[in-house]
C-alpha cells in the first residue's frame, strides 16, 4: 500500500491588509429587550382576558347564562383559554418570521459596545476621565444652524478672499501704470517748456532791426506766392 506524502507547504507573505473582523455571534436566546417586548405583550393578553371576564361574557348571551351557567362557565374558560393561545400563537409566529428576537439581540449588542467605546473614548491619557461631548440635541438651534453651514460658509470665505486679493493685485498694477503714465506726461510737458523757453529766448535775442527785416521778407515771400498762383 503505497502512502502519499503531503506537499511541502510554500511559505506564504503576510496579508498586508488585515482580514476584516467579523462580528460576534447573536445569542438565539431573548435579551432583555426581547424579553421586555414578549412580557408587555403577554400583559396586554392578560388584561384583555381579565377585561373579558364571566360577567361580561354572561351580558352578551342573558338566556344561555341564566338556563345553563354552568355550561356558560364552561364555554367561557374554553373561550379565553383558545383565544388566549392564539394571540400567543400569532405573536409568536410574527416573532420568527421578522427574526425580531435576534434584531432586538443584535441592538442590544451595538449600543453595549456603544458604551463600551464611549467609557474608553472618554479616558485620556494618564488614566484621566475627559468632559463627555456635548449631545447635538442639547445645542441651540442657531448653533446647530452655524455648525451645519459652516463648511460652505468657509468656502465662501475662501473664495471671496481669492477674489479681494485678485482686485487687489489687479489695482496695484493699474496705479503703477497711472505713475507711469504721469511721469510720461510731466516729461513732454517739461520738453515743451524747455522749447517754448527757447523761442522765447531766440525772440528776445533778435535785435528790433532783424525784426523788422525779417518781417519783410516773410511779406516778400507771401507777395511772391500769391503771384504764382
Amino acid at each position: 500500500m503505497t502512502t502519499i506524502s503531503p506537499s511541502p507547504t510554500r511559505s506564504r507573505s503576510p496579508s498586508r491588509s488585515p482580514s476584516p473582523t467579523t462580528a460576534p455571534p447573536v445569542p438565539t436566546h431573548p435579551g432583555p429587550r426581547a424579553t421586555a417586548l414578549q412580557k408587555l405583550y403577554n400583559d396586554a393578553i392578560n388584561h384583555v382576558l381579565k377585561t373579558c371576564n364571566y360577567d361580561n361574557f354572561a351580558k352578551c348571551f342573558p338566556t344561555p347564562a341564566h338556563e345553563v351557567p354552568q355550561s356558560m362557565r364552561q364555554l367561557h374558560e374554553q373561550f379565553n383559554e383558545k383565544l388566549g393561545n392564539q394571540l400567543r400563537s400569532n405573536f409568536n409566529g410574527i416573532l420568527v418570521e421578522r427574526d425580531v428576537v435576534a434584531s432586538l439581540n443584535e441592538l442590544d449588542r451595538l449600543v453595549e459596545e456603544a458604551k463600551r467605546r464611549k467609557e474608553k473614548a472618554g479616558v485620556g491619557e494618564g488614566g484621566m476621565k475627559e468632559e463627555s461631548p456635548i449631545p447635538p440635541h442639547t445645542l441651540p438651534a442657531a448653533q446647530l444652524y452655524l455648525a451645519h453651514l459652516s463648511p460652505s460658509l468657509a468656502q465662501a470665505s475662501r473664495e471671496i478672499k481669492e477674489q479681494q486679493d485678485a482686485t487687489q493685485t489687479e489695482n496695484v498694477e493699474l496705479l503703477e501704470r497711472v505713475v507711469q503714465q504721469r511721469k510720461e506726461i510731466a516729461g513732454l510737458v517739461a520738453g515743451l517748456e524747455n522749447v517754448v523757453a527757447d523761442l522765447d529766448a531766440s525772440v528776445a535775442a533778435l535785435e528790433p532791426g532783424e525784426m523788422d527785416a525779417l518781417r519783410e521778407e516773410r511779406r516778400g515771400v507771401d507777395e511772391d506766392m500769391r503771384m504764382v498762383v
